[in-house]
């Protein structure tokens, strides 16, 4: 099994980038509440 590198950032992204906006959106929240 060869590492497909475009494969693997395509993954990275697609696991990254939704993670890092509901980590924003949190972190938003958490400040108005507070």
């Amino acid at each position: 099994m060869e590492v497909n590198i475009l494969g693997l950032t395509a993954t990275a992204l697609f696991i990254i980038i939704p993670t890092s906006f509901l980590l924003i959106l949190y972190v938003k929240t958490a400040s108005v509440e507070s």
